[in-house]
């Protein structure tokens, strides 16, 4: 092969990869709203959130069940505006598991303190669901904890 063919075949080759990390890098991100649009698009479908503070299940001390409509959609609405990547580490913190019941399909968010996320619908309708996300633009968690100490 001549000098000129290298070249062209390198650039082909060099264009394969980058498409490659491009598109694992869009794969890599997304955020709460786009992963739960067709899960959670309507607050007023739900009858109730139960989060359970993870370490001891039987505990009520650990466990809140909400069905109010204005903290329901408080909570959604927190977790809506979350920016979302892709990570293969695990939070240290607290661990929360929050049960959303919509029209009688409960789906499973698991949140570890301090920014990690993984949701688990009832059908899993795209690999995104079995990730883990670290939330990139800060989650005031303060939102669960405080539900805790009304109990």
């Amino acid at each position: 092969m001549s000098d000129r063919s290298w070249r062209v075949f390198f650039v082909v080759v060099a264009l394969i990869v980058l498409t490659g990390v491009v598109y694992s890098l869009i794969q890599s991100s997304t955020s709460f709203k786009e992963l739960m649009s067709d899960q959670v698009y309507d607050t007023e479908k739900i009858s109730y959130i139960r989060i359970e503070k993870m370490g001891s299940p039987y505990d009520d001390e650990n466990n809140v069940e909400i069905t109010d409509p204005a903290t329901i959609d408080r909570i959604i609405n927190s977790f809506s505006n979350a920016k979302l990547w892709k990570t293969e580490n695990y939070g240290r913190g607290t661990e929360y598991m929050i049960w959303v019941n919509v029209e009688y399909t409960p789906f499973a968010i698991y949140f570890t303190e301090p920014d990690i996320i993984k949701i688990s619908p009832n059908r899993r309708l795209h690999k995104k669901y079995s990730w883990s996300y670290r939330m990139v633009n800060g989650y005031d968690k303060s939102i669960i904890e405080d539900l805790f100490k009304e109990e």
